[in-house]
């Protein structure tokens, strides 16, 4: 595929405008997402990388979609604020518009949710070769039709971004993190539903399967230690306690997706928690590394790249290949998205991209 780095918007423009087919990526930290097929060009977006603005009074940014997350991070760190949507994949070179497209939240969506929250403006190039514009700089705009949310997830079938806009929160003082032993998973499952039902602020709460509870918590130093045994006694089960490096070290492989074998297929599977246990059982019996995130509302796997997809089994529901090997000429879903959008996500594309120069819709 012949590849193309524009190093600024109307090189972007001039692109979309000059060929018949286009697939938008950044690092291609999230592969199996590119739509790669022989007759496409490629349009290398790290070209455009770079803050716009950053109000850290107003808690606001602007910066090109090509920015990596980690530098972004970085300067974020350096005023005392984070992105609490926790995006993954920074240390591996993930860029901000290839995160959006992607639609990816790492746990620490829990308290906070997720990209689709936090996003406030955009700027994208549509298959017509339009530079457009939704949404707005600051918190408070009249935005009219909600284009920053649309391309969330959108993965470059819709367009093309080439800047966005987020509000950030102050970054708390201090976390740590409570490892909570269950006795099995149904009552790891229990835990989950009364936590949630308790006033506790908790920044994450994960399942590592068989029946082990992950779940981080944040505050001022001073009183740090007594939220945290306030937590652990409202499980009812024994648990330990990681603090400053320990804590931090923890979730940045979380993050990373560390545990996820070396050429695997990483797969994103959304549900509920009460779906956990029918597809907990097939996991096992297949043998699939796997972890459930977010209050057990979705699942990460590992699936092996030299096993077919097809012979990945999720009960009725559908996966997203998130990671991995590229997927030439295959569509990145293992079982059957959600259909129910499909008449609007058609009307969009008709009206983004009409002559089909992007992605298809999968």
């Amino acid at each position: 595929m012949t590849t193309l780095r524009p190093t600024s918007v109307e090189d972007v423009v001039e692109a979309v405008r000059a060929n018949e087919s286009v697939v938008p990526h950044g690092q291609r930290t999230k592969a199996p997402l590119v739509a790669v097929h022989g007759a496409a060009v490629g349009l290398d977006m790290r070209g455009l990388s770079g803050v716009s603005q950053y109000d850290a009074g107003e808690f606001t940014f602007t910066a090109l979609a090509g920015t990596p997350l980690a530098e972004l991070e970085t300067l974020l760190a350096a005023h005392g604020q984070y992105m609490p949507f926790d995006p993954p994949l920074a240390d591996a070179g993930a860029t901000l518009g290839g995160s959006v497209a992607a639609g990816l939240n790492g746990s620490g969506r829990l308290r906070y949710g997720g990209v689709r929250d936090f996003i406030i403006g955009v700027a994208f190039v549509d298959g017509t070769g339009r530079l457009v514009h939704g949404g707005g700089r600051v918190v408070k705009n009249a935005a009219g039709f909600d284009l920053p949310k649309l391309m969330v997830g959108s993965m470059g079938r819709l367009g093309v971004l080439t800047e966005l806009s987020f509000k950030v929160f102050p970054a708390p003082p201090a976390w740590c993190t409570l490892r909570v032993a269950c006795t099995d998973l149904e009552d790891a499952l229990d835990r989950i539903g009364a936590l949630g039902r308790m006033p506790l602020d908790l920044e994450a709460l994960d399942l590592e399967p068989p029946a082990r509870l992950v779940i981080r918590v944040s505050g001022r130093e001073d009183a740090l230690a007594t939220h945290a045994r306030r937590v652990g006694e409202a499980t009812g089960r024994p648990y330990d306690i990681l603090t400053g490096a320990e804590d931090a070290s923890y979730w940045r492989t979380q993050r990373a997706f560390a545990w996820v074998e070396p050429g695997a297929w990483l797969i994103k599977v959304p549900l509920t928690p009460r779906q956990v246990p029918e597809l907990e059982t097939e996991l096992a019996r297949q043998d699939v590394p796997r972890r459930y995130g977010v209050a057990a509302n979705v699942a990460w796997l590992s699936w092996p790249a030299e096993r077919p997809l097809t012979e990945l089994s999720l009960n009725g529901l559908a996966g997203l290949v998130v990671r991995g090997p590229e997927l030439r000429g295959a569509s990145p879903w293992v079982g059957l998205p959600a259909a129910a959008a499909a008449p609007f996500a058609r009307a969009v594309k008709g009206a983004l991209d009409p002559r089909q120069r992007l992605p298809a819709l999968v």
